[in-house]
């Protein structure tokens, strides 16, 4: 896809649509790492409770720590985290030791796209980049 960088007029213009991108990049890096996880360990209930343990320390830590944080982002983004984390978990303990070849092609389909999605963030931050090179100070 063409993106419109040369309407990015200053280096400043260009830091604020790096910034989201960069975060973007990162967040599919991140899931991206997390369903090969998943991909690996299906229909493996040794990984499903190992992933099951890790969630619910987390999920501990997280309600420990919240009561004690300030009003912020950094309490919203453990909020998220801990919301994420008990999604998680409760999809984990609905599901049956049996899982269905349906739920591993959509795994992989969620893999394909953020592939995608990763590739194309990596892509546009190196073209954003160079446009910046090339603006006045």
């Amino acid at each position: 896809m063409a993106y419109s960088i040369t309407q990015l007029a200053t280096k400043a213009d260009c830091d604020l649509v790096l910034v989201p991108l960069t975060q973007k990049r990162d967040q599919a890096a991140n899931r991206r790492s997390n369903l090969a996880f998943q991909l690996q360990t299906f229909s493996d209930p040794a990984g499903r409770n190992a992933e099951l343990s890790r969630l619910n320390r987390r999920i501990a830590d997280a309600q420990a720590d919240l009561p004690t944080l300030p009003e912020g982002k950094t309490k919203r983004d453990l909020e998220n985290e801990l919301a994420t984390n008990t999604k998680r978990r409760n999809q984990l303990l609905n599901q049956s030791d049996a899982q269905g070849s349906d739920d591993r092609v959509l795994l992989e389909f969620e893999q394909a796209t953020l592939i995608q999605a990763h590739d194309e963030a990596v892509s546009l931050i190196g073209q954003v980049e160079s446009h910046k090179a090339t603006l006045p100070a």
